[in-house]
């Protein structure tokens, strides 16, 4: 039926239609994926700068006369003393009354969920840049595919220098699933690991696009890791490769703004990072494939 001259539409009600705006979406980031790995250190107390000494290893004799032997944290095959300097790292949001009255939701808890959010994002990216600063690299800048042989490489210097286990290697994304990425050692090629059988690393990938273990090693994938000209660099590592030192953990404040009509929505904590032992973790440099 056709509309008369005196039909009422959303077109002619435009003003008196209220606009129903839906529960924001927050932008997602990667996780806390790297913390839970690595040796955790409580600071309390005075001090800024967490040291842990390293006391070099000591040889027996093998006859009756035996010489004193000197205790020694100067030449220890790590670096020694391990030190880790703590800082403050917060975010804080200037929220006004008007805009949080105005707002469909709980702005002050999307405040506070964005602050904890950006933290653990901060915690990650600094674990994983003392990647680069292991001294081992099975990887390259150059280095055009995973190969087998890398894997192996990391694993036998862990097992080298004493490393316990559990072994954990931790890749970008796209440094596991691409073309020339870690998840083609298993696809069922003819040069592919495991690539027939039951119950194989290559059957885990095909049927759930993951495996949990490759080779040895928990496998993680943190989107956290920078790629600076299309090279990144995850690691292999033993939980004491990295130190997390906590001075203070994550706290939020909300203090009055009276002037501004407005509250301060702040979130910190106090923390540092450090390579522990150098030899209990390796680089793993490789490009990235789409």
């Amino acid at each position: 039926m056709a509309s008369g001259a005196g039909s009422s539409t959303t077109t002619t009600l435009t003003e008196a239609i209220p606009t129903i705006v839906a529960a924001a979406l927050l932008e997602l980031d990667e996780g806390n994926i790297v913390q839970p790995l690595v040796s955790d250190v409580p600071f309390p107390g005075a001090g800024i700068i967490h040291q842990t000494p390293f006391i070099a290893r000591i040889t027996a004799e093998a006859d009756d006369s035996l010489a004193s032997q000197t205790l020694d944290a100067g030449t220890s095959d790590e670096t020694s003393p391990s030190a880790a300097t703590v800082g403050v790292h917060g975010a804080y949001i200037h929220l006004k009354d008007l805009a949080s009255l105005a707002s469909v939701g709980d702005m002050a808890a999307v405040a506070g969920q964005l602050i904890g959010q950006c933290l653990v994002v901060r915690k990650d990216l600094d674990l994983v840049t003392l990647f680069t600063s292991l001294t081992t690299n099975q990887g390259s800048a150059a280095s055009a595919v995973f190969a087998p042989a890398d894997l192996y490489d990391a694993y036998g210097s862990l097992r080298r220098y004493h490393a316990p286990l559990p072994y954990h290697l931790v890749l970008h994304p796209l440094q596991i699933w691409s073309s020339n990425g870690l998840i083609a050692l298993f696809d069922n090629s003819s040069d592919a690991i495991q690539s027939r059988g039951l119950g194989t690393v290559g059957e885990d990938f095909a049927r759930y696009g993951f495996a949990g273990m490759a080779m040895g090693f928990n496998l993680w994938a943190d989107a956290n890791i920078v790629f600076n000209t299309g090279n990144g660099s995850g690691a292999a590592f033993s939980r004491g490769a990295i130190k997390n030192v906590r001075k203070r953990d994550f706290q939020i404040e909300i203090q009055r703004d009276a002037i501004e009509v407005a509250d301060k929505i702040v979130g910190s904590e106090i923390r540092g990072e450090a390579i522990l032992r150098n030899l209990h973790g390796n680089e793993m440099q490789f490009p990235a494939f789409s």
